[in-house]
């Protein structure tokens, strides 16, 4: 059921992924071994339930599947990202932290100012080329007619 963005239940949640924030700390807790979704899941489940929400605190198979899935979706995410790592071992996906981490949008937002400046450059360089040319072309009568435009 779709509840008002303007509630105080909307307003008093919080917006950070605390599932997110607890699968990675588990993570740099124990940077020497990698775990499957499974491992990580069960971890969580024990050490830490509150992450996920209350109906999913059962041991039926439906609660524990989507439990998995919570977890595998969030870890997918930080791979994507970069802060975790991920190797398949054995047909499992094993995850571990990523100590080096390279951080793409931080690399992008230094980097794409950089070329923008260069675009911005040839565009004023172009500019003044075509400013030229036009100031050619208006005062075309001030060239003898043997003059060649092209």
């Amino acid at each position: 059921m779709p509840i008002s963005i303007e509630s105080d239940e909307w307003n008093e949640s919080p917006s950070i992924d605390i599932l997110e924030v607890e699968v990675e700390r588990f993570l740099r807790k124990n940077p020497e071994k990698a775990y499957t979704v499974s491992e990580i899941t069960d971890h969580l489940t024990d050490e830490k339930p509150t992450v996920f929400p209350e109906k999913l605190l059962t041991d039926e198979r439906d609660a524990d599947s989507s439990r998995l899935a919570l977890v595998t979706s969030r870890l997918e995410k930080l791979v994507w990202h970069n802060r975790v790592e991920a190797r398949s071992l054995d047909g499992q996906l094993y995850y571990t932290d990523d100590e080096d981490g390279w951080f793409p949008i931080a690399e992008l937002e230094r980097d794409i100012p950089s070329r923008f400046i260069g675009v911005e450059q040839e565009i004023e360089e172009i500019k003044e080329r075509l400013d030229g040319l036009q100031m050619v072309l208006e005062n075309h009568d001030q060239f003898p007619d043997e003059f060649d435009l092209q």
